[in-house]
Formats: C-alpha cells, sequence, structure tokens
C-alpha cells in the first residue's frame, strides 16, 4: 500500500496542500488564493477564518482527488508565512484581523524604542531589528487597541494557529524557526525572554510551547482518521531545509512574494555589521544558524504589474515583454511598495520609477522590475561577503524562477552561478522532510543526498554592470 507525506504550504497570498510519496517526489497539489486586506496604507491584513478555510479546504481536496485515506499518510508537515500575527481566545475566537509580516502600522512605536536605545538589547537577544516587520510589535498593537486582558488570550503566528486549529485546541505550540521572528524568543537560550516581553507590553499573554523542528505537534482528526503533525518551519527555513542547504556557507535564495536570501552559519550565531539577521536555520539533529537578508517585494512586484498596471493577464507574460526591452532605456524601479528590508531597514520608504520618457512603456517597465529584483539582490549578498561569508553559488527557488530570463539575469548581476531547484516549491518539500525525519523515517543526510539542480546559469559578461550603480545612486536619492 502506497504512503505518502502532506505539506501545509501557507504563504503570503495562498494556502497549498501539496502530496509526496514516500521518497518526496511531488505527485500533486491543491492552492487556493485568499484575499489580501489593505484597510490604510501601510497595513496588511489577513482574515483567519478565510486562511483556516483555505488549508482545511485544500487538504481534504488532495485527500479525496488523490483517494487518500488518513491512514495512507505518514505525517504532516507544516511550513508558513512568517512573523504574520494573531491572538485568540481559548474558544480559538480570533481577535482582529491577522496582522501581515509586511504591515508597517507599529513604525512609530520602533521609532521610539530605538530613541530609548533598546535596540542592542534586543539584537543581541534576538538577532532582529526593531522594525513593524517582526510580531511582537503588532501582538502589543492588537492588545492596546482593543483594550483586552492579555492572559485571556494566546499568542501565535500562523503554525502555531495551523497546530491548534488542527488538533483542535490540544496542542498550542511553535518551532524555533517560527518563534525566532517574533522578537520574544532569546535565540541563544532559546527561550521566551522576559524581558523582551517586558519591552514589548506582552506580560501575561500565554505563550506556546517551543520546540525542535521534528517533533510531537499532535496528531489531527479533521481529514477522517489521525494523522500526526510531526514537522513545522517557517518558509525561509523550510525552504532552506528544501534546498539541502546543511552545510555552513551554503546559500539560497527564495523569490515568492518577496525574496528572502539565507546563509547557514552553522552551530555557532554569526553575526552582521551590515544589518542582516541573525536567525535559527533549523533545530533537527544540531541547533543551527543563519544570516539573512529579506526583500519585502519580489514576485509581488510582477502582481502589482499585472492587477495595477494591467500590462498583461498572467505573471508569465513579464519575461517576454522584459526581452523585448531596449536594455539601454535607463528606466529603474525601486520597490519599497512596503518600505525597504535588508540592508537599509527603512519602513517608510515608497516605491518609485526613476528615468521615465515618452519611450518608456511596458516592455521597459518589465525589464526594470526583473532588474530591481536581482539588483536587491546583489546587494544583501555583498553584505554577506563583508560579514566574512564566502558565497561561490546561490540555490534558488520559488514562483519567479519559472522565469529563465530573470534566472539569467540574476546571475548576470550577482556575477555568480546560480543553480535553480528541481523543485520551484522547496518550502513545501522542506516542510515533506521534516515531517518524514520528524515520523523517524529518514534523516538530514538522506536529504543532503536527494538535491541536484534542474538548470544552472552562468554569468553573462555582456550585461553592463553600470546598471546596478546607477540602480544604487537612485535607491540613495529615494532614501535620503
Amino acid at each position: 500500500m502506497s504512503k505518502y507525506y502532506i505539506s501545509i504550504d501557507q504563504g503570503t497570498t495562498s494556502s497549498r496542500a501539496v502530496l509526496y510519496d514516500s521518497s518526496f517526489n511531488q505527485i500533486t497539489q491543491e492552492q487556493q488564493e485568499f484575499k489580501q486586506y489593505y484597510p490604510a496604507e501601510g497595513l496588511v491584513e489577513h482574515d483567519s477564518q478565510e486562511i483556516w478555510t483555505s488549508v482545511l479546504s485544500t487538504v481534504k481536496s488532495l485527500m479525496s482527488k488523490n483517494s487518500v485515506n488518513s491512514s495512507d499518510v505518514i505525517s504532516i508537515g507544516i511550513t508558513n508565512q512568517r512573523e504574520t500575527v494573531m491572538l485568540w481566545d481559548k474558544d480559538g475566537r480570533v481577535l482582529n484581523k491577522a496582522i501581515v509580516w509586511q504591515d508597517r502600522r507599529t513604525a512609530e512605536f520602533c521609532e521610539e524604542l530605538k530613541a530609548k536605545g533598546i535596540e542592542s538589547e534586543v539584537t543581541e537577544k534576538t538577532g532582529l531589528l526593531l522594525d513593524p516587520y517582526f510580531s511582537a510589535t503588532k501582538a502589543r498593537w492588537l492588545l492596546k487597541e482593543h483594550k483586552i486582558d492579555s492572559s485571556k488570550y494566546f499568542f501565535g503566528t500562523i503554525d502555531t494557529f495551523l497546530v491548534w486549529m488542527l488538533t483542535e485546541g490540544k496542542s498550542f505550540k511553535t518551532d524555533v524557526t517560527n518563534a525566532s521572528r517574533t522578537s520574544l524568543l532569546n535565540i541563544n537560550s532559546v527561550k521566551w525572554d522576559e524581558s523582551l516581553l517586558g519591552i514589548f507590553e506582552l506580560g501575561g499573554l500565554n505563550l506556546p510551547e517551543v520546540t525542535k523542528n521534528t517533533a510531537d505537534f499532535g496528531s489531527t482528526k479533521l481529514f477522517g482518521g489521525e494523522i500526526k503533525i510531526s514537522g513545522i518551519a517557517g518558509d525561509q527555513q523550510a525552504s532552506l531545509i528544501g534546498q539541502g542547504c546543511f552545510a555552513k556557507g551554503q546559500l539560497k535564495s527564495t523569490y515568492g512574494t518577496g525574496c528572502f536570501l539565507m546563509a547557514n552559519t552553522g552551530k555557532k550565531r554569526q553575526n552582521s555589521t551590515n544589518k542582516l539577521l541573525s536567525t535559527i536555520a533549523y533545530h533537527v539533529d544540531d541547533l543551527c544558524y543563519a544570516l539573512e537578508g529579506s526583500i519585502f517585494m519580489a514576485g509581488a512586484n510582477f502582481q502589482w504589474l499585472r492587477d495595477k498596471m494591467n500590462f498583461f493577464e498572467d505573471v508569465s507574460e513579464s519575461e517576454e515583454l522584459a526581452k523585448r526591452a531596449d536594455p539601454n532605456s535607463n528606466v529603474f524601479l525601486i520597490p519599497a511598495f512596503v518600505g525597504l528590508g535588508a540592508p537599509h531597514w527603512v519602513p517608510d520608504a515608497r516605491g518609485a520609477i526613476f528615468g521615465l520618457t515618452r519611450d518608456t512603456g511596458s516592455k521597459e517597465l518589465s525589464l526594470a522590475t526583473h532588474e530591481a529584483v536581482a539588483f536587491q539582490t546583489k546587494e544583501i549578498i555583498s553584505s554577506l561577503v563583508s560579514d566574512g561569508i564566502k558565497v561561490d553559488s546561490v540555490r534558488i527557488d520559488g514562483g519567479l524562477t519559472r522565469n529563465a530570463f530573470f534566472n539569467q539575469i540574476l546571475s548576470s548581476i550577482i556575477e555568480l552561478e546560480v543553480l535553480c531547484s528541481k523543485t520551484v516549491e522547496s518550502t513545501a518539500l522542506g516542510a515533506a522532510y521534516l515531517a518524514g525525519i520528524g515520523a523517524g523515517e529518514v534523516s538530514l543526510k538522506d536529504i543532503s543526498r536527494n538535491w541536484s539542480p534542474k538548470a544552472e546559469y552562468n554569468p553573462d559578461t555582456s550585461y553592463d554592470l553600470k546598471r546596478y550603480e546607477i540602480w544604487k545612486e537612485y535607491l540613495d536619492r529615494l532614501i535620503s
């Protein structure tokens, strides 16, 4: 009888359920988009019930269409959008909508803490900066806005909420990677920190138990019988695992809604002098750390071209438009639609287009969008190198990597070999791997042997790298 793993991949714009066989070959998937709420400029929310319904329906549909019974499933793995936070009561009723990682409403409070000289303590304990990106200030906003008794509410990122719902309130847990993105976990001791809870005014709030990535997260009985949940990681750490980056110095970059570049720094935490984040990579056999650079808008830039600029009906058409652009058009995009992440961290920055002329059209803006994502990646890699990380190649995945033109221009701009994963969605594969390890079926060594690239890209020396310097000048103007 065939046995399977199911990955729940709960992302920023959609939820997916992915079915893998016992050898981690992807069989099929189900995907469902859900609504994005923008109540005001810089604010981004999700409806928790819509998220839960999308997860429930995709898993049910996946199992039904493929005649998979609960007894056929070895284990479930979960990966999720990180930093997005919600609070709920003992009956699972969520307070407000979930506040999304992209949301900037707490920028003023972050600036107040910086003015008090608190950022150094936060960074020393968490590896993170004081920025609206992370979960703690969002949770504080919810408590203050609704004037509630914190002791009656449960704090959770998306993984914790899904585990709670899947186990019908029996399991209240998170993994080390998601916990490390809240600004509440001391990544040195790997424990919730009372001092940090005080800084963010979250005392009394119920916090989930922090576990390894491969652990007993409980079981769900919502799909016809009992199925174990035995692996969880935040999406970028799950991608690192899916890409097999288990050796110190190995580097992956995922191009989904945003772009997140992560370098394995081994068992010893490494700090950055270039505003990269020191974070937990995973805890399976050992606890491993990483340095990460976050770009808030990557694939979402192309959705903007589609939905707001009406350049095309399908994002895939952007590749052909960019190929037909005048390569010397000198049109440049700064995609700071929701602020700038690494290495600048300017939450109130906004997007801009430079160099527009009467000849500028959809082709030139499409090219500028491709370049902008690659330019931002180059900034982060330069920061990693400055921090002492030796970079020989970059393993890439995510929906944008279906675009061969982007992959090539990325290689040319960062001047490195780019290895494109066989699996576009390495996040879901990483969650499946963790489910397998948690179920005692495989090891990290087995996973490491399973990785190989689908395609390799090398720099095209004819690309004019002066374009990056021009883009940097425009970026500096925007920030200043």
